[in-house]
C-alpha cells in the first residue's frame, strides 16, 4: 500500500516536473523570442534616426546654399550679384546651378547662371513650365521648394520672396540635382555602415541612386524628404540585415529543439533554465535601461533642434541676435548628436569585433594639443576652460589618430559634465618610465570609490551620475577602455586634491623613433 502511494506520488511528482520544465520551456522560449524582437526594435528604430540624420543633413545644405544666394541679393545692384554670386558659388552654395530675380509682377530682371557652358534658356523655360505653380502674391519671407518631373526633366527649384522697402521681389533657385545625386548624397553614404545599404526612389518608386534593397524585409525603413525634395523617399537597412534574419531563422529552429531537450533531460534542463532566464533578466534590464538611456540622449538634442529649427523657419525670430543664437544652439546640439551617434557607431563596430585601427608614429603632445584645440572650438561654453600644458620634449608613440580623438574627445566630454563649478580642465602630456602618459584633471566632485572600479565597464554609469541626472549612455568610458588597451596602454583614474578626478592613460613609447627631432603629428586632425 505505501509502495503504491510512493509510486504514485512519484508519478505525481515526475509530471509536476514534466509540466513545470515544459513551463518553463515554453516561458524561457517566449522570453527569448520577445527579447530578440526588443533587438531587432532597437536596431530598426537606429537605422531609422540615422535615416533622419541623414535626410535633415541633405536638406540643411540645399536650404543653406538657398539662403546664402537669398542674402547676396539686392535688387538695386544685380550687377554686383552676376559678378559675386558665380565666384562664391563652390564656397556657399554648391547645390544651385543658376537663379532668376523676378519683380513683383512676375518680370524677369535677372538671369544668372553658374556656369558660362550652360544653356541661356534653361532658367527662362523653367520658369514658364513653373509659373502655373509660383505664388507671386505671396509675403515677404515666404520660401517653397517645388520639386517633381516637368519637360522630361527632373526639377528642384526654391522660390523665396523678398523686400526692399515696400517693393517685393522673388528669387527662384534652381538645384543642381546632378551635383546632389553624384556628389553630396555618396558622400553622405561612405562609410561602413550604409554604404550599399540604401537607395533613393522618385514618385513612381524607380530608383534614382543606390541599390534594390528587395530581400531585406522588416529591416528596411524608409522615409520622404519633408522640405526639399519631397518627390523622393530614402529607404536604409542596416548592414547586417542579411544576418539578422538568418540568425532569426536558427533561432527559431534552435529554440524548438532546446524546447524538447529539456523535456528529455528534466531535471538538468530544470536547473539550467533557472539559471538562464535569471542572466537573461539581467541582461534585460541592462539592455532597457541601455536603450532608454540612448533614447533619451538622442531625443534631447533632437527636441531642441527641431524647436529651434521651427522658430526660424516660421520667421519667428526677428532679432539677428537671436537668430544668430539659435542658430548656434543648434550647431552645437547637432554636434552633440553625432558625437554620440559616432559613439554608438564605434561601440557596435567593437561589439561585433570588427573595430580595425591604422598606427602611424606621431608626436603624443602635438597631437593631444591639436585635439584639445579642435575640442575648444567645438564648445559654446565658456566655463570650465581646458588648459594643455605643454610638453618640453617629444613623446613619441604608434597612435591611430581617429581612435586618438575618440579618446580624447570622450575624456574631455565626461570632464566637463562633471567638472561642477570650476574654472578650468587640465590637460598634460609627460614621459614617465618609459610610458607616454596623458592626464585629464577636472575639478568637480571626484569619484565614489566603488564607482572607480567600474566606471570603465560597458553601460555602467555612476552613483553621482544616475542621482544627479547628468546625461550620458555609459558607454564613452568603455571605448575610451578599449582603445588604451588596443594601443598596449592602460587607463585608470583617482581623485585629486582637493577635489576633482585625473583620468589617466598611459602608452608605450615608440622607442623606435627616439632621439628624431620635429616628429609630425601624421594628421592627428585628418
Amino acid at each position: 500500500m505505501a509502495s503504491r502511494r510512493t509510486g504514485a506520488l512519484r508519478s505525481i511528482l515526475l509530471a509536476a516536473i514534466v509540466v513545470a520544465a515544459g513551463f518553463l520551456a515554453w516561458w524561457t522560449w517566449h522570453t527569448s523570442a520577445a527579447l530578440a524582437t526588443l533587438g531587432e526594435r532597437s536596431v530598426i528604430d537606429s537605422t531609422a534616426l540615422l535615416a533622419r540624420e541623414k535626410i535633415d543633413r541633405v536638406e540643411s545644405v540645399i536650404i543653406g546654399a538657398d539662403n546664402a544666394v537669398f542674402h547676396l541679393i539686392d535688387p538695386d545692384d544685380l550687377d554686383d550679384l552676376t559678378l559675386r554670386w558665380p565666384g562664391l558659388a563652390d564656397r556657399i552654395s554648391p547645390t544651385i546651378r543658376g537663379l532668376l530675380v523676378l519683380d513683383e509682377g512676375g518680370q524677369i530682371l535677372r538671369a544668372v547662371r553658374r556656369h558660362p557652358t550652360d544653356d541661356p534658356q534653361r532658367l527662362p523655360w523653367l520658369y514658364r513650365a513653373l509659373r502655373d505653380e509660383l505664388h507671386l502674391d505671396d509675403p515677404a519671407g515666404y520660401h517653397r521648394h517645388l520639386h517633381g518631373t516637368w519637360g522630361g526633366q527632373r526639377v528642384l527649384v526654391s522660390h523665396l520672396v523678398g523686400h526692399q522697402g515696400q517693393r517685393r521681389y522673388h528669387l527662384l533657385l534652381e538645384t543642381d540635382l546632378d551635383y546632389v545625386l553624384n556628389e553630396l548624397l555618396p558622400r553622405l553614404f561612405d562609410d561602413p555602415l550604409t554604404r550599399g545599404r540604401f537607395n533613393v526612389t522618385d514618385e513612381n518608386n524607380r530608383i534614382v541612386l543606390g541599390q534594390s534593397l528587395s530581400g531585406l524585409g522588416d529591416f528596411v525603413v524608409s522615409a520622404r524628404f519633408p522640405t526639399t525634395l519631397y518627390k523622393w523617399r530614402l529607404a536604409m537597412a542596416p548592414g547586417s540585415a542579411p544576418e539578422l534574419g538568418v540568425r532569426a531563422r536558427r533561432r527559431r529552429v534552435a529554440e524548438g529543439g532546446y524546447v524538447l531537450l529539456s523535456l528529455g533531460v528534466i531535471l538538468a534542463g530544470v536547473a539550467f533554465l533557472v539559471y538562464a532566464v535569471r542572466r537573461e533578466e539581467r541582461a534585460n534590464v541592462l539592455k532597457s535601461d541601455f536603450i532608454a538611456t540612448v533614447s533619451h540622449e538622442l531625443k534631447t538634442p533632437l527636441s531642441v533642434i527641431r524647436m529651434f529649427g521651427e522658430m526660424l523657419a516660421t520667421e519667428r525670430v526677428h532679432s539677428a541676435e537671436k537668430r544668430a543664437h539659435y542658430l548656434a544652439v543648434i550647431v552645437r546640439e547637432s554636434e552633440r548628436l553625432t558625437a554620440l551617434i559616432d559613439n554608438l557607431l564605434d561601440f557596435a563596430r567593437l561589439e561585433r569585433g570588427r573595430a580595425s585601427y591604422e598606427f602611424v608614429s606621431a608626436d603624443l603632445g602635438l597631437s593631444v594639443a591639436q585635439l584639445v584645440s579642435l575640442f575648444c572650438e567645438r564648445q559654446a561654453r565658456e566655463k570650465p576652460a581646458v588648459v594643455f600644458e605643454p610638453v618640453d620634449e617629444a613623446v613619441p608613440v604608434r597612435l591611430d589618430t581617429r581612435a586618438l580623438q575618440l579618446l580624447v574627445f570622450n575624456l574631455l566630454d565626461n570632464a566637463f559634465k562633471y567638472a561642477g563649478e570650476s574654472e578650468t580642465v587640465t590637460v598634460r602630456v609627460t614621459r614617465q618610465r618609459g610610458d607616454a602618459v596623458l592626464e585629464i584633471e577636472d575639478r568637480g566632485p571626484g569619484i565614489d570609490p566603488d564607482d572607480q572600479r567600474r566606471i570603465f565597464e560597458r553601460f555602467y554609469r555612476g552613483r553621482a551620475a544616475r542621482q544627479g541626472q547628468t546625461r550620458g549612455s555609459g558607454i564613452g568610458l568603455a571605448l575610451v577602455k578599449h582603445i588604451a588597451r588596443a594601443h598596449g596602454g592602460a587607463v585608470s583614474v583617482r581623485n585629486a586634491a582637493p577635489q576633482g578626478s585625473v583620468f589617466r592613460v598611459t602608452l608605450p613609447l615608440d622607442l623606435s623613433r627616439e632621439g628624431e627631432q620635429d616628429l609630425p603629428s601624421d594628421g592627428a586632425l585628418g
